[in-house]
């Protein structure tokens, strides 16, 4: 697919939701039946059972049958052709840990990048049992239906999402995120925080780490929502700049609250933000 036709895309989005959906079934059918032993450390802290594995088979299988040329970057297997113009980014599980001992919080997340650039983002979250869909330029749907994030509070009514890195032991800018009262809420799952902040569940997120695949769709469905989605220095994350599997700190929000955010973690004192 050397352009981007709407027809073409907007086919290209159904086929791939579908296999999303389908997997995320899978592997929810297969969380009844996982056992102990199939639950395996790959890193500090980072875990990877039996399922994350077949469900990316399954998501590279079903996604490089419809786009044969496209390469392929996913958490659990090895990358294929990182330079080609259009790639899939998958997270079969993300929140493997919540998955893997019974916690809700998890989800399926696929993206396809061209040139770098989310054009689509798929994410089928639980326990809501939804899945959202953002595509480049033509906004954020849940379910089907189209929405935008809310204008968001960052006061002592505020709930804001955070994530850092596990051992982490200087925790000021959790103290700087705090300055007006809000609540702090760590869920174990970048997808669903990130999808919460484009619903307003969260009014923010700030996280010190996450992959390119855990924050490539769902990080599209905040921008296509209305939301800004960017480094701690306030560049936009996308296009990603490298595709290498390191960390990098993000922050999401609504842009009024992501603007005073991005004070808070920079430790300038900050008004007391809301839209009611």
């Amino acid at each position: 697919m050397r352009s981007e036709p709407t027809r073409a895309l907007q086919r290209i989005c159904r086929v791939a939701t579908a296999a999303v959906e389908e997997a995320a079934a899978f592997a929810q059918a297969a969380r009844l039946r996982l056992r102990p032993g199939q639950v395996r450390e790959k890193g500090a802290g980072d875990f990877v059972t039996s399922v994350d594995v077949r469900c990316e088979r399954r998501l590279r299988a079903a996604l490089g049958a419809l786009l044969p040329d496209a390469g392929f970057l996913g958490e659990e297997s090895r990358p294929h052709d990182l330079d080609a113009e259009w790639l899939w980014v998958v997270d079969p599980i993300d929140g493997t840990s919540n998955f893997a001992r019974g916690l809700p919080h998890y989800a399926v997340a696929v993206a396809l990048l061209r040139a770098g650039d989310p054009v689509l983002g798929i994410a089928r979250c639980q326990p809501e049992a939804a899945t959202y869909v953002a595509l480049r330029g033509r906004g954020a749907f849940r379910n089907g239906r189209r929405f935008r994030i809310p204008c968001g509070r960052l006061d002592d009514g505020s709930i804001l999402g955070c994530q850092w890195f596990r051992g982490q032991r200087d925790l000021g800018f959790l103290e700087r995120l705090q300055q007006r009262g809000g609540r702090i809420r760590t869920l174990g799952c970048t997808v669903t925080q990130l999808v919460d902040v484009a619903m307003g569940r969260l009014d923010a997120n700030v996280q010190e780490q996450g992959h390119v695949w855990d924050v490539a769709a769902a990080g599209l469905v905040v921008e296509e929502a209305g939301g800004r989605f960017t480094d701690w220095a306030g560049r936009r994350v996308f296009p990603f700049r490298d595709l290498s599997p390191r960390h990098t700190a993000t922050v999401a929000g609504p842009p009024r609250i992501h603007r005073h955010v991005l004070r808070l973690l920079g430790g300038a004192r900050s008004p007391v933000v809301s839209c009611r």
